[in-house]
């Protein structure tokens, strides 16, 4: 079920299955990718409990095995509404008999979508229902038109500006699977901006930690046109589009939690930024998009 949104110059939606943002517009121009199957069929999923693929696609909880499919279980489920208004939705998923087979915790998570003339924020919230604890990893995969606009060019007329890069690690997977034995790459050393160029993701997507600064700039080196994203809390920036496909939008995309490395067991407390929590516990986090 699509949900609408609006507020004055500016209209959005949010899709109950998978609970994502699926559509921000203002001055006509849209701004989240609408998900044609030629490249990518997503447009801004929801990762949890795991980012990117499971060790073996597979998550283990003491001691016992579960399947555990790429990106996780929330983003192909349904979410509840359980508030609207006219420029804030927020949904909820909790656990059922099915997730259960996959993620042995009874959970609860959140995904609160508020838009305004300015841009639009969402915030995921996870609560552990269950007596034990519960570790998980949660992300965002938000996509983006590049161009937003005719007018900003192509899609390698943008650029991604960083605010501060000193000390930030920017990794590629090899076979899906991090691997310390490959070199990390040195785009953004001693540089505070990143040209897009369909080659950088011929390997697939750049995965970059450390950055002080969790704030960064995708514009149009035409028209200066574009936005500002804001992941304040998260460990990880992704930034993907498909391999040797051209794609017509670049995906952004904050984690807490990375892919499996080929040195990690499928234990759910081996992967790196996992969290947990215990019984009762609840754990917020969330992104901020800002027109420019």
């Amino acid at each position: 079920m699509i949900l609408k949104l609006k507020s004055d110059e500016v209209s959005g939606a949010v899709d109950t299955y998978g609970g994502e943002l699926v559509s921000f517009v203002k001055n006509g121009v849209e701004y989240v990718w609408q998900g044609n199957p030629e490249y990518w069929n997503g447009k801004a999923p929801i990762l949890f409990p795991v980012v990117c693929a499971a060790k073996d696609n597979v998550m283990s909880h003491d001691g016992v095995d579960y399947p555990m499919p790429k990106h996780g279980i929330a983003r192909r489920n349904e979410f509840e509404p359980v508030y609207i208004s006219k420029d804030r939705i927020k949904v909820e998923q909790r656990a059922t008999e099915e997730s259960l087979k996959k993620y042995p915790f009874y959970y609860v998570l959140t995904a609160d979508h508020s838009i305004s003339d300015k841009g639009f924020s969402t915030v995921f919230s996870v609560k552990n229902y269950d007596k034990k604890e519960m570790t998980f990893c949660i992300g965002g995969h938000p996509g983006f038109n590049v161009p937003m606009a005719p007018e900003d060019g192509e899609f390698e007329d943008y650029s991604i500006y960083f605010e501060n890069t000193d000390g930030a690690v920017v990794s590629i997977t090899k076979d899906s699977y991090m691997d310390d034995s490959v070199p990390k790459l040195d785009i953004l050393k001693g540089k505070n901006k990143l040209p897009l160029r369909y080659s950088d993701y011929d390997r697939d997507a750049l995965i970059i930690e450390n950055l002080p600064v969790k704030s960064v700039k995708l514009v149009s080196e035409k028209t200066g046109h574009g936005i500002k994203f804001g992941f304040e809390g998260f460990n990880v920036l992704g930034i993907w589009t498909p391999m040797h496909k051209k794609a017509p939008f670049i995906c952004l995309e904050p984690w807490n939690g990375l892919p499996a490395n080929v040195s990690e067991t499928t234990d759910a407390k081996s992967k790196k930024y996992a969290l947990t929590l215990a019984p009762g516990e609840e754990y917020a986090v969330g992104y901020n998009v800002e027109i420019i």
